[in-house]
């Protein structure tokens, strides 16, 4: 089951890199500037020489939310390369998504067969390599998550964090999302990873997301009373101001990932006791 992470590097990467290890499972890292993903040639050869079952694509999410145009025309490129290179060798490619490509309007939670609704740049450049993967990999699965907080990187943890540890003035509003701990994305992956390793083939796209969806406001406040318990916050320099929602609920129904994988979702309030640990330090 030796597997391949590109954009090993990363927040996401991390994770996976330590989960892996902890199961044992052969892994080889390959960082998000390494000149092979941009060459099918280079990218081919490395595939030939490591021979993975898995390659995990945690790079075009990444360069995608740096909202660089730049990036946005590497990650495609990225993304084909990826997708081209798997196909051609048999390799199972799991392309993490987002739930960025929905546009929050939706009443109830949404499904894998609802159509994308968003409208940004960046839905339109996540759906566009959706697609791609979908199309031209045929064992794939595509993995859209929630907002994923982490202790390392720019994200809407350390952002929210920052700010209510420096008591500058912080809006949130009451619009719903699902936190998605990056350690909780590893663990469903290397769960689907075990599975598919043992002969399970269900190929396509899966939603995954903490349960218990928090409005922006209530995020802000479980910080808070997480991070005031270890000093780490002083609730009477915080500055919070609840806003009133804008009808962008994106909450996503993971009831396919756990009828087909059995993979049960977590509280994403479990984790916050040890992301501000380490990043508050």
């Amino acid at each position: 089951m030796k597997t391949i992470i590109v954009g090993s590097d990363l927040q996401l990467g991390m994770e996976f890199n330590a989960q892996l290890l902890a199961r044992d499972i052969p892994l080889v890292s390959i960082s998000g500037a390494d000149a092979a993903l941009d060459s099918m040639k280079l990218l081919l050869n490395a595939l030939r020489v490591h021979q993975p079952m898995f390659v995990v694509n945690l790079l075009t999410r990444e360069l995608f939310a740096s909202g660089d145009p730049v990036q946005y025309k590497r990650a495609q490129q990225v993304t084909k390369n990826l997708a081209k290179a798997c196909r051609s060798q048999g390799i199972v490619l799991i392309h993490l998504s987002d739930d960025a490509i929905f546009a929050g309007r939706k009443s109830g939670a949404y499904r894998e067969r609802d159509k994308p609704d968003g409208k940004t740049a960046l839905a339109k450049h996540m759906l566009k390599a959706e697609s791609y993967v979908c199309r031209r990999a045929l064992k794939h699965i595509v993995l859209r998550t929630g907002p994923v907080i982490s202790s390392v990187g720019d994200n809407l943890f350390t952002k929210v964090f920052d700010r209510l540890r420096l008591g500058q003035h912080l809006q949130m509003s009451d619009d719903k999302i699902c936190p998605t701990p990056a350690s909780d994305v590893a663990r469903v992956a290397v769960a689907m990873i075990l599975q598919i390793g043992c002969g399970a083939e269900h190929w396509g796209v899966y939603h995954s997301a903490c349960g218990d969806p928090a409005s922006l406001y209530n995020f802000a406040e479980a910080i808070i009373a997480t991070a005031s318990q270890y000093g780490h916050v002083r609730r009477e320099d915080v500055r919070l101001e609840q806003r009133e929602a804008e009808g962008q609920h994106i909450i996503l129904n993971c009831h396919k990932i756990f009828s087909t994988f059995g993979i049960k979702q977590r509280n994403w309030r479990q984790s916050l006791p040890v992301m501000i640990a380490e990043y508050a330090g």
